[in-house]
């Protein structure tokens, strides 16, 4: 069976609108003086709340919790979390009910995705500032307190194989997009975090037959600690579509470490410049956490040459989370 016919086959709640929007980035291009055509892929349009990457990965986590006859889904995270907000999002036009965990103190001041959330009157619950693994394990407790009201909860679990799916499929869309429309893409660009939407378009890209060369753009972790939880999360997709990735992850992607600066959440110099530079010059925001040190690696290795051929670089969103940056 092929990767086409396999992801028809899994559990899905249709939500995005897909295809996003690709265009071409002419005054990026002229200011570099680029070889070839460079192009974004608008993931930040995506069409639930604020837009952005993860309602990719809430499609599969969505069918997956209606396959197993749920009817709440429960996600935890910071206060600023996109992927909180979307799931809250994708919830609401899904028809569940959606609980939050923060790690966080409720904030006094109702900005960026604590806004959002308001508006969207989700259930939140408010640990206080504690360690990502404190609420981990919290989240057990609240599952179990769903249930004794009468929900049928579904937890997300971290960053695991179900949420790369939506960036395996992406790659089938970039594949029929490009030929519908005309344009000889060879290179994707797109962020390494925590690896869910590169282990996606890696393990995509080699079920497609390579159609593309996959650049990761790190933005916390070293090469082999980012490629070590990409092979996790490609070795968890195996589990679900049975179908293997016979190639280690150095040959099929190139992972690239050098624009991290200090890790997740600390701007390097380039990237705080990139978030006001990138809107100036195409008219087009960015966040900087994820897309701002993309960026920078993006347009640095097209200005050395070290791209040959037209390039994508995916816009992953987070524009709530903009307005609590600043």
């Amino acid at each position: 069976m092929n990767i086409r016919e396999r992801m028809n086959e899994l559990p899905r709640e249709i939500l995005a609108a897909l295809p996003t929007p690709v265009q071409r980035l002419y005054n990026t291009e002229r200011m570099l003086n680029a070889a070839y055509p460079m192009y974004i892929k608008r993931d930040d349009l995506t069409g639930i709340g604020a837009g952005g990457n993860k309602v990719r990965c809430m499609e599969y986590i969505i069918g997956e919790a209606k396959e197993e006859g749920c009817d709440t889904v429960l996600v935890s995270g910071g206060a600023q979390s996109n992927f909180c907000s979307l799931a809250a999002a994708s919830c609401a036009r899904a028809g569940l009910k959606c609980v939050i965990v923060h790690n966080s103190d409720e904030p006094e001041e109702r900005q960026g995705n604590v806004l959002l959330n308001d508006l969207m009157g989700v259930e939140r619950i408010w640990m206080g500032a504690c360690d990502s693994s404190v609420r981990e394990q919290y989240v057990y407790e609240v599952m179990d307190q769903l249930k004794e009201r009468g929900d049928r909860p579904y937890l997300i679990r971290g960053y695991g194989g179900i949420n790369s799916l939506g960036y395996v499929n992406a790659v089938i869309e970039m594949v029929d997009q490009f030929r519908e429309e005309g344009l000889d893409v060879r290179h994707v660009f797109a962020p390494g975090g925590n690896a869910g939407i590169a282990s996606g378009l890696i393990y995509g890209n080699a079920l497609m037959g390579f159609p593309f060369r996959i650049h990761i753009i790190s933005v916390e972790d070293d090469t082999e600690t980012l490629s070590a939880h990409i092979r996790d999360a490609i070795a968890e997709m195996e589990q679900i579509t049975g179908i293997p990735f016979a190639h280690e992850v150095r040959d099929a992607a190139d992972i690239v470490e050098d624009y991290r600066g200090e890790g997740w959440g600390i701007n390097t110099p380039e990237s705080t410049e990139m978030v006001k530079d990138f809107v100036r010059t195409e008219g087009i925001h960015i966040e900087n956490i994820y897309n701002a040190k993309l960026l920078v690696g993006y347009e640095d290795m097209v200005k050395k040459g070290t791209v040959e051929g037209a390039s994508v670089v995916i816009h992953t969103g987070g524009f709530g989370s903009l307005f609590a940056q600043y």
